[in-house]
C-alpha cells in the first residue's frame, strides 16, 4: 500500500520536519477538515487513539459515576474500557446475528429493565467494516421516549463507509496502523454532530487547556502527532480506490465458497460494507475446536487467518455482566477472519480458499479465479 505512495510520503516527512511543528500543526488542521469531509461531515478532532477517542466523546457529554452506557461484548476491548474509565456503568447488549453488532430487539429489552433511567449513551460498533442497524437503534430509543440518549457510533473498522459520520451524535474512529485508514502509529479521531462537543474534545485533549497558561478541566495528554497527519493526508486520498478493492476481494470470496455453505456462514454484503475484515462463520454444531483447528493448521501453511474476537469482553474479569448474551458468544466460538488487503491477488485468494477448504476437509469445487479479484 506505501510502496505507491513513497514519493508523496517522504515529501509529507520532509514537510513537517521542516515545520519544526510536531504537534496539533497545520497537517492535523489540514487533516481534520479533510477527513471530516470525507466521513460526511460534522465537526471533526484528532487525538492520540482510537481508544481516547471512545473516552472524550463521552467525558464532552458529561458521561461518568452514576449514568450507565450500552455496548456489545463481541469486539475489542477498547470500547468498554473507554465506559469504565470514564466511572460509568456498563451495559453488555447483545450482538445481531447479521450486523454482528449491537441488536435493536435486546436493546429494547434492556430500555425496558430496571434502572435503565441511568442510560445516558449506546455505543454500537460498525463492526468488521459493516454498519451497525442505526435506524433500527433510533426507532427503538424513539419507541422508548428515550431520545435524551445519546448515540456514538465506534466506527473504528469503517473508514470511508458513506456518510458514516451522519448516523450519530459522535463517531469515533482509529488509525491504528492495520486499519483501513492507518497512520505510522496510534491515532484517534471524533466527528461530532454539534461544534461545542468538538471544542471541548480540543480542550480535554489537550490537558484541559482554556488558553496557553489557563487550565478550565482536568484534562488528558491525547495530542495528534503532525507526522501521523501529513501521512494520513496522503494515503486519505487513496482510501475509496482501497475500499473499492476490498469491496471486489469480498465479492470473490463470496463466490468462490457458497459451495461450502453447510459449514460456512459468508457475512452478508451491504452497499456501505467496507471489508475491514472478511470474517466467515462455522455453522452451529461445529464449534470452536474445528474453528481453533482450522487457524493453527492454515497458519501452519502460511495462511494469516485471525480471531476477531475469540474471548468476548463479557467473559474477561474486567467487565462481567449477568445478561445472557447468547448471539455474542456464540460469534465469539466461531469466527475466523480471512486474509483481505488491497493488493491481495486473485490467486493469492485462492489459495486462500484452497487451503481452507483442505484443513476443513471439503471438496474444492475447483479453482477458478475470479475476475472481480485484481491481480
Amino acid at each position: 500500500m506505501h510502496a505507491p505512495l513513497a514519493r508523496e510520503l517522504g515529501d509529507a516527512f520532509t514537510r513537517v520536519l521542516a515545520s519544526g511543528r510536531y504537534l496539533l500543526g497545520p497537517e492535523t488542521e489540514a487533516f481534520e477538515a479533510e477527513f471530516t469531509r470525507h466521513e460526511g461531515g460534522g465537526y471533526g478532532v484528532c487525538c492520540g487513539s482510537g481508544s481516547d477517542a471512545l473516552y472524550l466523546a463521552l467525558r464532552a457529554l458529561d458521561i461518568g459515576a452514576g449514568a450507565a452506557v450500552v455496548t456489545v461484548s463481541n469486539s475489542f476491548v477498547a470500547t468498554p474500557e473507554s465506559i469504565v474509565r470514564t466511572g460509568a456503568e456498563l451495559v453488555f447488549c447483545d450482538a445481531d446475528p447479521t450486523t454482528r453488532s449491537l441488536d435493536p430487539a435486546d436493546l429494547a429489552r434492556i430500555l425496558a429493565e430496571p434502572g435503565a433511567e441511568r442510560i445516558r449513551a449506546v455505543i454500537p460498533i460498525h463492526l468488521y467494516g459493516r454498519r451497525a442497524d442505526m435506524a433500527g437503534i433510533r426507532a427503538v430509543l424513539d419507541a422508548a421516549d428515550r431520545t435524551d440518549i445519546k448515540l456514538i457510533a465506534d466506527a473504528a473498522q469503517s473508514h470511508g463507509s458513506p456518510d458514516v459520520a451522519l448516523d450519530a451524535d459522535m463517531t469515533c474512529y482509529s488509525f491504528y496502523p492495520a486499519k483501513n485508514l492507518g497512520a505510522l502509529g496510534d491515532g484517534g479521531f471524533v466527528i461530532c454532530k454539534w461544534k461545542r462537543h468538538a471544542d471541548r474534545i480540543r480542550s480535554i485533549r489537550n490537558h484541559g487547556r482554556a488558553g496557553k497558561h489557563r487550565v478550565g478541566e482536568v484534562g488528558v495528554n491525547s495530542r495528534f502527532d503532525e507526522i501521523h497527519a501529513a501521512v494520513l493526508r496522503v494515503k486519505l486520498k487513496s482510501l475509496r480506490d482501497w475500499t473499492a478493492q476490498r469491496r471486489d476481494l469480498a465479492d470473490a470470496y463470496r463466490e468462490r465458497l457458497a459451495a461450502h455453505e453447510d459449514l460456512l456462514r459468508l457475512p452478508v454484503d451491504d452497499p456501505r460494507h467496507v471489508y475491514h475484515l472478511f470474517v466467515v462463520e462455522l455453522k452451529a454444531g461445529r464449534g470452536p475446536d474445528l474453528r481453533d483447528r482450522l487457524f493453527g493448521q492454515m497458519g501452519e501453511q502460511g495462511i494469516g487467518v485471525g480471531l476477531h474476537y475469540p474471548v468476548p469482553c463479557h467473559r474477561m474479569s474486567p467487565y462481567p455482566s449477568d445478561r445472557k448474551l447468547p448471539t455474542a458468544e456464540r460469534l465469539s466460538d466461531s469466527v475466523l477472519s480471512l486474509p483481505l488487503f488491497p493488493g491481495m491477488t486473485a490467486d493469492e485468494l485462492d489459495r486462500v480458499a484452497h487451503v481452507l477448504e483442505r484443513c476443513a476437509g471439503l471438496t474444492s469445487p475447483g479453482i477458478t479465479s475470479s475476475s472481480r479479484a485484481r491481480r
